[in-house]
């Protein structure tokens, strides 16, 4: 064999387990808070992040803060973070990594998760707005904050038992809308916070908790009332009883009318046959022949009884009169 041919054989096993150890890359993990990630000023939580390996280290860090980090070894494929007597400069955006024993080297970084200390700011008004605008089958919530419209501000509404906001909005105005189905889904305690979209990341307290139920249960704010679905039923059925009463009175009228029709006709047709019966009649009395009268003229000379004719004479008396000649 060649030199140039081993240099080739060299080049490509070294190609070969680079791209092995790329595809022996890390999956990466998933961070998630506990009770919330929206927690009061002074309580505690609790940050879990999950790998698909096990005996692993987890490492957990933080955006802004170099100096934050916190490893941990675990044999499941999960380890926790516990964060008490939380404070304002506690909040912000975490992370985590893993590593094991077999590849040395750090995963990818999760998803961010924000960390929210509510109680720096006043807290924001929740209700339901009856929103023009929204599509058929949907809700509006508005959470008002007294946000002065300079700094960019994070509103999160919240529903109790839910451990990450359920919707999160940006911006810089003092209003901000959220939209949810009317559906046993979506029903539940709500309520809404705002916070800084920068570090130091400082947050409101909540608002005041907006029972919201599913409409087919109650006819609550902003939710279609029950009488007007049953009046909208009510009347869609009084629609369609109409109709076909309406058609079967049409059908009734063209079948009476179409019985009388039938019946002028046949009088008219009898009628005419009798006008021609008897026109017919005159016809052929008309066209038959008069007898004509004859005129007899009786000789005035003649006596009458000669005139008269004389009565038949029987045979017998017609004999005995030959003989007597």
């Amino acid at each position: 064999m060649s030199a140039e041919s081993l240099w080739l054989l060299c080049l490509g096993l070294c190609l070969g387990l680079a791209d092995q150890g790329e595809n022996e890359k890390l999956p990466r993990p998933s961070l998630c808070a506990w009770p919330s990630s929206v927690v009061e000023l002074g309580s505690s939580v609790t940050l879990q992040c999950r790998a698909g390996f096990q005996n692993a280290t987890f490492m957990l860090g933080k955006l802004h803060d170099p100096g934050f980090k916190q490893e941990q070894s675990s044999a499941e494929t999960k380890a926790e973070f516990p964060l008490a007597s939380l404070q304002p400069e506690d909040a912000g955006g975490y992370f985590c990594a893993y590593k094991t024993a077999a590849t040395g080297q750090w995963s990818e970084q999760s998803q961010r998760l924000q960390l929210v200390v509510t109680g720096s700011w006043p807290a924001p008004s929740l209700s339901v707005s009856a929103d023009p605008e929204a599509a058929p089958g949907h809700r509006t919530l508005r959470c008002l904050t007294p946000n002065n419209g300079s700094e960019c501000l994070i509103t999160a509404l919240l529903r109790t038992g839910t451990p990450d906001p359920v919707q999160v909005k940006e911006g810089r105005e003092n209003q901000t809308d959220f939209t949810l189905r009317e559906s046993s889904e979506d029903r539940g305690s709500y309520s809404c916070v705002y916070y800084q979209c920068d570090w130091p990341h400082l947050g409101s307290s909540r608002s005041s908790r907006l029972e919201m139920q599913a409409t087919d249960e109650t006819d609550g704010p902003g939710a279609p009332s029950t009488k007007t679905d049953l009046r909208s039923i009510l009347a869609a059925t009084f629609s369609c009883l109409a109709i076909v009463l309406l058609l079967i009175c049409v059908f009734l009228v063209d079948g009476w009318t179409r019985q009388d029709a039938s019946g002028g006709d046949s009088s008219k047709s009898s009628h005419s046959k009798c006008d021609k019966q008897e026109t017919s009649d005159f016809a052929h009395l008309e066209n038959s022949p008069v007898p004509e009268v004859t005129h007899v003229e009786l000789n005035a000379d003649i006596p009458s009884e000669v005139a008269s004719v004389p009565a038949e004479v029987p045979p017998a008396s017609r004999e005995g009169a030959e003989l007597e000649v």
